[in-house]
């Protein structure tokens, strides 16, 4: 097996650059990027050398950190103009044969917060096989758990490589308290090529959990 440990540079906005993302975040009304104890992160993995250049985030705490665990390769592939104006993604192919990791570690704000909320999307040819998140820090132990998203996943037009779909899904995850960092962690099958991923998080003292039945309109009186 083969890890590939790499470092997200804290960057400008690219405009115009890798990638287009057409899902700009979690939906209008619930929270907005930058205010205050949330985080952003968008890795779209668009050079062969170092995907991290074409990164962005907004993170005061520290840049966030990527490693790819089990065998993969940088490339380019087809994709309907719905999902790129250019006609093509570029990103990351999965090839080892029991699929791979991709681990992602957010930092956080320094002071103990009750919950830590995360919003993720990911652009991919086929679903993950897992989505979960773990806690780093001496706050723990931590409870983690998810919340209903409420965003259909977008299915492009066309096909993807390797017998694939391209997809975006939507996930929501929580953690508490909040710890010194998180690890996101997306277990993904043979094959799978991961186009972007998009990364909201904020922190809360609000006690409330949304429940699996729960909606959009339960997450917004949270952060509003």
């Amino acid at each position: 097996m083969r890890k590939i440990l790499l470092t997200i540079a804290l960057l400008a906005l690219a405009g115009g650059a890798g990638a287009v993302d057409y899902w700009g975040g979690p939906p209008e009304g619930t929270w907005m990027r930058g205010e205050a104890l949330s985080t952003w992160t968008h890795l779209y993995f668009s050079n062969p050398a170092d995907p991290n250049i074409l990164s962005e985030s907004d993170n005061p705490n520290c840049p966030p950190w990527v490693s790819l665990e089990g065998d993969w390769e940088w490339g380019e592939w087809d994709a309907p103009p719905e999902l790129d104006p250019n006609g093509y993604v570029d990103g990351w192919h999965c090839f080892f044969p029991d699929g791979g990791v991709v681990r992602i570690s957010i930092c956080n704000f320094p002071d103990p917060q009750f919950v830590k909320y995360i919003f993720i999307q990911i652009t991919s040819s086929k679903a993950p096989s897992d989505v979960s998140v773990s806690g780093n820090g001496a706050a723990g132990p931590y409870v983690t758990g998810s919340w209903p998203t409420g965003r259909p996943q977008i299915q492009w037009p066309g096909a993807a490589p390797y017998g694939g779909v391209w997809y975006t899904y939507n996930y929501g995850l929580y953690i508490m308290p909040n710890p010194e960092s998180e690890d996101i962690i997306i277990t993904v099958p043979y094959c799978t090529v991961i186009d972007q991923v998009v990364i909201d998080t904020i922190c809360t003292d609000n006690p409330e959990i949304p429940t699996e039945t729960g909606t959009w309109g339960e997450m917004k009186t949270l952060f509003r």
